[in-house]
């Protein structure tokens, strides 16, 4: 009787420890999972290649497959994606709704003041568009000259560093919240004399819009004048020095191992990835 009494007890203890080790296991299961920080992420659905909506409803875009791409390894965040319009995203990092904006933004100073970015993902390939007559190849060319650009974006800067670095070499810069279409028609009816513009967005509008008498062409002179040269980041809130670190560390690992350079070759038939300076 009492061999049979210690046989229960010994029985009842290991399923004792057995529930205490499953219970603990659960535990630990749960803290890991409440680990995984959600974040947000403000986008584009019609900003084509970067971020984009397709006829079926699926997201997809050069931006998008990056951050995807990151996400698979950051194991202490999970990315989820939200549409806003454009002249919204920003908005959404300001009101805490967002922690990271995705919308092919370049660097401005107020917005450097303002908010964290991630490192370049790709150089911009920009180009001089301008009418055949003038034909405007070099950046030297720009001098006296008439452009149009929305107010708060990179180009503002740019064009007010050229004219603070040559006083005797000014461009004429107008600013506006026309659509680059009507900016682009701008330049053919003799309203402005260029543009420096995205050569791949401006040349299909070009051709959408059936705007005539355009030329462009990538400035001859850029790498003499680095001002003029443009960059895409990924815009954080100002708080999330944490995850733009872990999100620098999956950006210059893409970088490495080409899942950058195939990204930009599937999106814009295009290698022009950053250097590999602009990973540091």
């Amino acid at each position: 009787m009492k061999k049979i009494k210690l046989i229960a007890v010994a029985t009842l203890g290991l399923a004792s420890i057995s529930l205490l080790v499953a219970c603990s296991s659960q535990k630990s299961s749960g803290a890991a999972k409440d680990k995984v920080t959600t974040v947000t992420v403000a986008t584009s659905g019609d900003s084509n290649p970067y971020e984009y909506t397709t006829s079926n409803g699926k997201m997809t875009g050069f931006e998008y497959d990056i951050l995807k791409q990151a996400d698979k390894d950051l194991k202490d965040y999970q990315f989820k994606f939200k549409v806003y319009d454009d002249s919204a995203i920003l908005a959404a990092l300001d009101g805490g709704r967002a922690q990271i904006a995705a919308n092919n933004f370049g660097k401005t100073k107020a917005r450097e003041e303002k908010y964290l970015f991630s490192y370049p993902v790709r150089q911009g390939i920009d180009a001089i568009f301008s009418t055949s007559k003038e034909n405007i190849t070099k950046i030297s060319q720009l001098a006296g000259k008439t452009t149009e650009i929305p107010t708060g974006t990179n180009y503002g800067d740019m064009f007010e560093t050229w004219n603070k670095n040559h006083p005797d070499k000014k461009i004429n810069v107008k600013y506006s919240q026309r659509p680059l279409t009507d900016r682009l028609s701008a330049i053919s009816s003799g309203q402005i004399d260029f543009l420096f513009a995205s050569k791949s967005a401006a040349e299909n509008l070009v051709k959408e819009h059936a705007i005539t008498g355009l030329v462009d062409t990538i400035p001859t002179d850029l790498d003499k004048q680095p001002e003029f040269k443009t960059y895409d980041y990924f815009v954080l809130d100002n708080s999330q020095t944490k995850l733009q670190k872990a999100l620098n560390a999956e950006l210059k690992k893409l970088y490495e191992n080409g899942t950058l350079k195939k990204l930009s070759e599937k999106y814009f038939h295009d290698s022009h990835i950053p250097a590999a300076d602009q990973f540091q």
